[in-house]
């Protein structure tokens, strides 16, 4: 296994169905069946004291090639995986349709959940993070458009803490993934700045969550870092809602008004 050429060239290994995850934790996700579980890893380079603390020569024998942590900084030239890098078979693809039809669309009490649409991010932690945010809050399934970064690329994972390894996800054109949210009824909510949208009135997002009925699922959309939602989704959006700001600051980083929107539907719904 050539780690060096594996670690530079994602595109490639996504060509060939692989993936690289990096960290203890994602590790320890992985051996407790995330994403295919022990047997979608392919190899494990490893320190021995990763090797023991994660028992990885009793999980994945004959898988596991042990490196001192100086040979594994020559090979990496980072030191954000803790001393293990696992090389792992992707795992099969999800529909949009796939994921809004999932075992999880509703919670114990019998309430409908909420969906994550993410469109055009360019930033890939924060791919991970709107992840991390979904999977803290009990989002039932994360939607993100083809032209966001990767959702299995290894620092996207790393963002994630793992949890797009566990999370139904799809990764699709945005004109199919406001088609399925329209198929299965969804109610969808564009997050945006406070004012008028096009036009449109954008309305304060808590009041909005109180008064939206609260069997019919939900989709939170959020969009690009620096345009937020084009006009193509914000128009298909059935509510638009933003967060109050304090006077004179600008709007929130979008994974942090993931959050915040998250929150504010846990605790009403």
């Amino acid at each position: 296994m050539d780690w060096r050429a594996a670690l530079a060239d994602s595109s490639a290994l996504r060509e060939r169905g692989l993936f690289i995850a990096e960290g203890r934790l994602v590790l320890e996700r992985l051996l407790n069946g995330a994403a295919g579980g022990p047997a979608a890893i392919e190899s494990v380079l490893a320190t021995p004291a990763a090797v023991h603390a994660l028992d990885l020569e009793a999980h994945l024998p004959g898988r596991v090639v042990v490196r001192s942590p100086e040979e594994m900084a020559v090979t990496t030239g980072f030191n954000f995986h803790r001393g293990v890098l696992a090389l792992v078979r992707r795992p099969d693809p999800l529909s949009v349709d796939d994921v809004l039809r999932g075992p999880d669309v509703s919670d114990a009490n019998g309430k409908p959940t909420v969906f994550v649409v993410a469109e055009h991010l360019v930033d890939v932690d924060n791919v991970g993070s709107c992840f991390r945010n979904a999977r803290g809050f009990g989002a039932a399934g994360l939607l993100i458009d083809q032209r966001s970064p990767d959702p299995l690329y290894r620092k996207a994972i790393r963002t994630s803490l793992g949890h797009v390894l566990e999370m139904r996800w799809a990764q699709s054109p945005m004109d199919e993934i406001r088609g399925g949210l329209a198929r299965h009824g969804i109610t969808t909510v564009g997050l945006t700045p406070l004012g008028r949208a096009d036009g449109r009135p954008v309305q304060d997002l808590a009041a909005l969550v109180s008064s939206l009925d609260p069997r019919v699922p939900i989709a939170l959309v959020v969009g690009n870092e620096g345009h937020g939602l084009t006009t193509e989704t914000a128009a298909a959006c059935q509510h638009l809602a933003g967060i109050p700001m304090a006077d004179g600051a600008d709007s929130l980083n979008v994974a942090t008004a993931l959050a915040v929107a998250l929150y504010e539907l846990t605790r009403h719904r």
